[in-house]
């Protein structure tokens, strides 16, 4: 039986030959390195070696120049089986050292097994033509093998920088993963926190605009008090606005897009943002004359505007300019290219610019970021240009900012621009006339400041209120009226029996009753809990009187 000697440093190769050689009926030694295959063949020599290159302690080159100098080994035939040393300048020193064979791994079984034996047979014929004489001299192969190992350790380095690169770039792909947990994370916070709040800020400003409105209705047309009462109106609009703005950022709320022109909007929210950026700051409108029309959430928009101004006057602390502007622009498949966002065909264009401080290239890296803020302890949350980025994202629109240190910020926002004729404008929703009737209301409500309101403003436009602060209340109290009450308003989320479980007894006592339901919680909220069926109606807080007088009268003369 022949004998055959792998040397490789890989246990799994070793044993891969092992299985092979030995499936063939040949024996096998085994060496780890080229020192201990030396000394192995010196004290039992094999008919042939198969030796890899890249070992420690002693290489395969060195291996096979000690092999062919001993005058036992000269004449076994020798093969190198390298994964490693692939070259053909590899190979030629590997064969000027006197090597029969040269193979890269892998080979198939058969192809290895078949070199194999072509050796062994050249070999026990003479065929191989070994000696110890090496056809080239000593000085030459030294060389040879020192620029192969150059080669190699190149190699090596090369593929180390390369993994080290890959490394490098699977940290920052780590870090930017747990950047997006964090930023996830701190988004569930803000939902929870705004659905949290929601319910009773919205209640407040149920109060704050009713009686406000109620207030300004009762006063003469000439009464200079009625101009701080719009602004009392005013601002709780925008209040109200935020808080959907908050909710719609953090999708705990859904957007309404409606036909909106895009001047209107400015010149509508103009004064307010004239005192929010002070008198040091003077603030220009570039309005296009054309309408701009926009399919978009006029709340949103506003918050957008408001959101930027305040931003523009923290930047220019001590005075500045501040310049809103709108264009429309004809955006094709180049200016994509270009720039890289846009929505092709004719979009508007709002710019806010200002000339503040400016930014430098990491700060604009980041003014997206949820909670990221330059100012002061107590000066921001680091929530304003997030909001805008996501009210822009949910337009289907595009944000861009160019700022430079000292030069101003100009912030461009592009909006896909919508075909038809401009909405109607006019005054507030406050200020309209209002529908009233001589109905009898069932009021439920567990805020006794919201009852109080809502039975106030249902009298002045001429119904009948009937009162109940929950669930299990407005059913007693509709079981004793349940001939009178033509319509029933109820909170839908109460102690005491919710406003869905009320409605379904109520409806046992009279099932054509009608019921509006409102409620300050976001719609998620109503969802989850499945509070409501498809066929209720939902008038949401807070209720401004507009809203609220023509769903109540909508709802009265609806046909059953």
């Amino acid at each position: 039986m022949q004998t055959v000697l792998i040397v490789d440093d890989i246990t799994e190769n070793m044993y891969f030959l092992e299985v092979l050689l030995k499936g063939n009926g040949f024996e096998v030694h085994s060496a780890g390195n080229g020192a201990e295959a030396l000394e192995s063949a010196r004290n039992s020599p094999p008919d042939l070696i198969v030796a890899d290159i890249l070992m420690p302690v002693m290489d395969g080159y060195a291996l096979c120049r000690e092999w062919r100098a001993d005058d036992r080994l000269k004449q076994i035939p020798f093969i190198f089986y390298t994964a490693t040393f692939i070259s053909k300048k590899d190979e030629e020193l590997a064969l000027g050292l006197g090597a029969d064979r040269f193979l890269i791994k892998p080979q198939e079984p058969e192809a290895l097994m078949g070199v194999i034996r072509e050796v062994l047979a050249a070999s026990g014929s003479n065929k191989m033509g070994i000696s110890a004489d090496l056809p080239r001299s000593e000085g030459e192969l030294l060389r040879e093998y020192n620029e192969a190992l150059f080669r190699k350790l190149e190699k090596k380095m090369d593929d180390l920088e390369q993994v080290n690169q890959e490394l490098k770039q699977t940290i920052i792909e780590q870090k930017r993963l747990e950047e997006q947990l964090r930023q996830t994370q701190k988004m569930e916070a803000i939902g929870r926190f705004s659905a949290g709040i929601a319910h009773d800020f919205n209640n407040i400003l149920t109060v704050i605009i009713g009686f406000s409105y109620m207030m300004r209705r009762n006063m003469p047309s000439g009464d200079p008090q009625r101009d701080k009462i719009d602004q009392i109106l005013t601002a709780a609009e925008k209040a109200a606005n935020l808080t959907r703005s908050l909710l719609t950022f953090s999708r705990k709320e859904e957007i309404k897009l409606q036909p909106l022109n895009l001047n209107d909007c400015i010149r509508n929210v103009e004064t307010f943002l004239r005192r929010i950026v002070g008198e040091d700051v003077k603030l220009i409108t570039n309005i296009r004359e054309k309408d701009i029309l926009i399919f978009a959430d006029s709340g949103h928009i506003e918050q957008v505007l408001m959101n930027l101004a305040t931003n523009a006057r923290d930047a220019m602390p001590d005075g500045g300019i501040l310049s809103i502007g709108t264009d429309i622009i004809d955006i094709d498949e180049e200016f994509i290219r270009l720039h890289g966002y846009g929505t092709p065909g004719p979009n508007a264009v709002l710019t806010v610019a200002d000339n503040g401080t400016g930014m430098d290239e990491a700060t604009r890296q980041r003014i997206y970021e949820p909670f990221f803020t330059t100012k002061e302890t107590g000066r921001g949350t680091g929530l304003g240009l997030s909001l805008i980025y996501g009210i822009v994202s949910q337009h289907k629109g595009h944000i861009s900012v160019y700022s430079e240190p000292g030069q101003g910020t100009n912030f461009r926002i592009l909006l896909p621009l919508m075909a038809g004729e401009a909405p109607l404008s006019g005054a507030s929703v406050c200020h309209e006339p209002l529908r009233g009737g001589h109905e009898t209301i069932l009021i439920v409500d567990d805020d006794a400041a919201i009852r109080e309101y809502l039975g106030l403003f249902l009298a002045g436009l001429g119904y009948k209120a009937l009162f109940a602060q929950s669930g299990q209340e407005a059913i007693d109290v509709f079981r004793e009226n349940s001939h009178d009450v033509n319509l029933v308003l109820m909170d839908l989320i109460m102690t005491n029996k919710n406003g869905s479980e009320a409605a379904l007894e109520i409806r046992r006592i009279r099932s054509d009753i009608k019921i509006v339901f409102t409620s300050g919680y976001p719609h998620d909220i109503i969802r989850e809990r499945k509070l409501l069926e498809d066929n209720m109606q939902l008038l949401m807080k807070p209720l401004t009187p507009s809203d609220f007088a023509k769903t109540l009268r909508g709802a009265l003369d609806r046909e059953e």
